[in-house]
């Protein structure tokens, strides 16, 4: 792992560490650098701010599932996966998700899963007006947020994401959804 990758993970693992006592709000850069031991310069030549790294740390780890979506046999295979991801980093995920104020993980993630789904749109239909594709992109990333969100502020009780899967509705046809998030126009 790159150098710049390691001081990115130490200054991320400060944060978590951090997050399991203290709410995101009330972390400062002060106390993830004093915590990872490192200085305020380094954390700054990484990172714009705390959300930033809030921001890298869910891009990094949601990554793998993008680049390994194809070793997903179904929809309901993915979801699981981000179900279980997201437990394994529930103290992360619960506190950071619970800010939605200037540049939020809520806001990042919400701008992530559009750029994807509208992709994959472009990709599914190239003839489809950007307006459409925008529209399309927000749909499914706002109805994605839609369940994530609230399963997430309230703790991740229940298998929310992977019983997602279990609703009778068009849009989660198993081959639908393959279509939407590889972009496989076939």
């Amino acid at each position: 792992m790159p150098r710049s990758n390691q001081t990115k993970q130490l200054l991320a693992q400060s944060l978590q560490e951090l997050m399991a006592t203290t709410p995101l709000e009330k972390i400062s850069v002060n106390d993830i650098v004093d915590h990872a031991n490192v200085g305020r310069n380094t954390f700054y030549y990484h990172f714009e701010d705390k959300y930033d790294l809030v921001n890298w740390y869910f891009q990094s780890g949601i990554t793998r599932f993008l680049v390994e979506l194809s070793a997903y046999s179904s929809w309901n295979a993915l979801l699981a996966a981000l179900e279980t991801y997201f437990l394994e980093n529930k103290v992360f995920y619960c506190n950071a998700l619970a800010y939605n104020g200037q540049n939020s993980l809520q806001q990042y993630m919400f701008d992530y899963l559009r750029s994807i789904f509208e992709q994959n749109v472009r990709e599914l239909n190239p003839d489809a007006s950007a307006e459409d594709t925008r529209k399309i992109g927000q749909f499914f990333a706002g109805a994605m947020m839609g369940i994530l969100i609230p399963w997430v502020l309230s703790g991740m009780k229940s298998n929310a994401l992977s019983n997602m899967s279990e609703l009778s509705i068009p849009v989660f046809n198993h081959e639908i959804m393959q279509k939407l998030l590889r972009g496989d126009p076939q």
